[in-house]
């Protein structure tokens, strides 16, 4: 696919938003013009394209012009006469054979493509964050949901065993089991209010946005495989296009480069030079040199004999961080390797994960609302019920928490292979949309005013 068709793509989708939604592809361009980081990459990655024509300068032709004027006058009469002296000269040197500067040419370029890849991975790094704080407000938002909607079921179920305690009906232990119930809910609204309000300022910071524009994950989630299916398929395309070891093979072959410099100090430097010089004076010539105008054109040679050591000292430093630099390498292979399988088995884990947490939540469902009729014909307690509200509600959390880290575990999978494009955002940007309350809490709503979400379904 080519790059314009992506970018148009996500331009289209953030158009199709209100103007105060986004989904995660808002929040991504929003991120780009915004973040502080990013824009510290971007400049990063222009200081360093310069590296190459800093290091081509070196083989080109070296031009100076220099330039002097004097004013002579005698202090006691000598019969010398006061007199001036001015001229010009143009030099120009190219270098025809210097290691040194030859392999800066080549760090140059080396050092050029590394600020590209490093830019590349800022780019890439910025998508995972901005998909995790954005899911990480989702969950919070989720979690605080689910809590406020437990502490309302407690509260109703409160209010029922003081008035039933009340006709005797029931008795005070059930009283006091709603009402550790609901101290528990109202102890953890606390704690989910505090973390949304964390989520929604980091959120804040690295796009700035206002994270009440934020979409929900549509229902149901679509749970698509990786392509390729294969574990070994994604290990070998992330050693071939993995943007750490990428890094780490061209830091590598700078340090090789600075190796052939190094030896390069004990050869010598061979130089074109071509000058001309025009020097003017009005002294008498028994004073001064006459006046003069010429050009010269020469080979210079410079051959180095003695250091003191310390060139063999500079290799021997060298050849020890080149060994550091394909140690570096190896070990960001082997990273590379395990940080797929990991994230790969997030995916096809996770997607599993969400599949059981879905059935379970079905389950967790069932059983509050045979909990609750069971209580009410007195063959359930209130113990009973109040486990079953927290395993509900619990069932909620989880499912949310395993959905966003599913999504989460596709991006950084196509991180970890090098792959992480637009097209792969717009993929699972294609999971949000423009729900404002997700389908388990409006379960969880249904339940808080005493009705079965079950029961309304046909047959």
């Amino acid at each position: 696919m080519s790059r314009l068709n992506p970018l148009a793509a996500l331009l289209a989708l953030t158009l199709a938003l209100p103007a105060s939604a986004f989904d995660l592809v808002g929040a991504w361009q929003a991120a780009r013009d915004y973040d502080a980081g990013f824009s510290s990459a971007r400049h990063q990655r222009d200081a360093g394209q310069e590296q190459e024509a800093q290091g081509l300068s070196q083989l080109l032709p070296q031009v100076g012009l220099t330039g002097n004027y004097s004013n002579t006058n005698t202090m006691k009469p000598t019969g010398i006469p006061s007199y001036e002296s001015h001229g010009y000269g143009v030099q120009l040197t190219q270098p025809l054979f210097d290691i040194g500067k030859y392999t800066g040419y080549q760090k140059g370029k080396l050092g050029t493509q590394l600020a590209n890849t490093q830019f590349s991975a800022a780019e890439q790094q910025l998508i995972v964050d901005v998909a995790q704080a954005y899911f990480d407000v989702l969950l919070a938002r989720d979690t605080l949901d689910a809590v406020r909607a437990a502490k309302s079921a407690f509260a109703t179920q409160l209010d029922q065993a003081k008035a039933a305690f009340q006709v005797g009906t029931a008795t005070i232990v059930d009283t006091y089991e709603a009402q550790a119930g609901f101290d528990g809910a109202a102890a953890k609204e606390i704690i989910a209010a505090s973390d949304l309000e964390v989520k929604e300022n980091a959120f804040r910071k690295l796009t700035g946005l206002d994270p009440k524009g934020i979409q929900r994950v549509n229902e149901p989630l679509p749970l698509t495989p990786p392509t390729p299916a294969s574990l070994d398929a994604w290990q070998n395309q992330a050693l071939a296009s993995s943007l750490d070891v990428k890094a780490k093979e061209q830091s590598l072959e700078l340090a090789k480069q600075d190796v052939t410099a190094k030896k390069g100090q004990r050869l010598p430097t061979v130089s074109l030079t071509a000058g001309y010089q025009d020097n003017i004076t009005t002294a008498p010539i028994f004073v001064a040199s006459p006046s003069s105008r010429g050009n010269s054109v020469g080979v210079q040679l410079n051959m180095p004999l003695f250091a003191g050591g310390g060139i063999n000292s500079q290799v021997r430093e060298a050849v020890a961080k080149e060994a550091q630099a394909r140690d570096d390498l190896e070990a960001s292979r082997r990273q590379v390797n395990e940080t797929v399988r990991r994230a790969y088995l997030g995916v096809t884990n996770g997607a599993a994960l969400v599949r059981a947490q879905e059935q379970l939540l079905i389950s967790a469902k069932a059983k509050l609302d045979s909990t609750k009729l069971g209580k009410e014909v007195g063959v359930r307690t209130s113990i009973d019920l109040v486990q079953a509200e927290q395993s509900y509600y619990e069932a909620v959390q989880n499912l949310a928490s395993a959905r966003y880290s599913y999504l989460n575990a596709r991006l950084q999978l196509a991180q970890a292979a090098g792959t992480l494009e637009p097209p792969v955002l717009i993929d699972v940007n294609r999971s949000i949309g423009q729900n404002t309350v997700a389908p388990a809490l409006s379960d969880a709503t249904s339940v808080r005013k005493g009705k079965s979400v079950a029961a309304k379904q046909p047959g």
